[in-house]
């Protein structure tokens, strides 16, 4: 009888390798986007970008190709790559699909509060829910400074982390896109970047749900969020008070940094 080592035919694995350079430069795109260098209109000037960075032409224009699939970049034939505008159309099916993300993954947190504390384990529950509370505290700061693009990044911040919470990796990964697309949204509003003057109030409700294990109210709340957040940025109409900075209108453009092991060759 053969040994089980002889028997089984191990599938045929890839080699494990540190991130590529079309990785580090796919990440230098979206931070740029994210953090507003580079906004909605923004072309992506292929020759300079590639310099910058120190990589080919070719590895810039794959990288790219990702941020095209995932709707961060727009290719237009004959006219280049630019950051993608988020029109009124747009924006709808965006809040419709960002709201089918966060509900499930507030769900799945929801659930997993519930068991633990079912099992007593209510120490565990309040373990699971930590993050966010460190996060809602933040957002309080930052709104008490009036530092607008900080109680921003905590916001966006508050809702990746219930997915990550959530340990489902495709919604990780979707809401990963989800929170640049939320900021590209943002920086497209002619009357400057803005974030609710109560959004720490919404937040404190969204975790009052998921602590309560109440699944239904905590999607109540992220439809009431969102459909908020359309509103304000298809049309400007809002019943909600916005804190906002005008000075975020304008872009010096990106700091590109240059990344090892390219070369500039197209």
């Amino acid at each position: 009888m053969r040994s089980r080592q002889e028997a089984v035919q191990l599938p045929m694995m890839q080699p494990i390798r540190r991130p590529s350079i079309i990785d580090q430069a796919e990440l230098e795109l979206r931070n740029a986007i994210y953090f507003g260098d580079l906004r909605p209109g923004d072309t992506i000037p292929e020759v300079q970008v590639s310099k910058q960075m120190g990589i080919s032409r070719s590895s810039l224009r794959e990288a790219c190709q990702r941020l095209v699939r995932d709707g961060l970049l727009t290719q237009i034939p004959g006219r280049g790559l630019f950051v993608t505008r988020m029109d009124a159309e747009t924006m709808s099916d965006f809040i419709d699909y960002r709201l089918g993300i966060e509900m499930q993954a507030a769900s799945i947190v929801a659930d997993r509060v519930t068991t633990l504390r079912a099992a007593g384990d209510d120490a565990g529950a309040e373990a699971l829910l930590a993050p966010l509370r460190d996060t809602l505290e933040r957002t309080r700061r930052a709104l008490d400074a009036e530092e607008v693009i900080e109680a921003g990044n905590a916001d966006l911040e508050l809702h990746q982390q219930i997915a990550e919470i959530a340990r489902n990796r495709f919604l990780i990964s979707s809401m990963s896109t989800i929170v640049i697309l939320t900021r590209m949204g943002s920086f497209s509003d002619p009357r400057g970047f803005g974030v609710r003057a109560d959004i720490s109030t919404a937040h404190e409700k969204l975790l009052d749900a998921l602590a309560a294990g109440d699944a239904s109210r905590a999607r109540a709340v992220l439809r009431d969020t969102l459909q908020e957040l359309a509103s304000r940025l298809r049309s400007g109409e809002t019943e909600q008070e916005v804190v906002r900075d005008p000075d975020l209108l304008e872009s010096d453009g990106p700091e590109w940094t240059t990344l090892d092991g390219g070369g500039t060759a197209p």
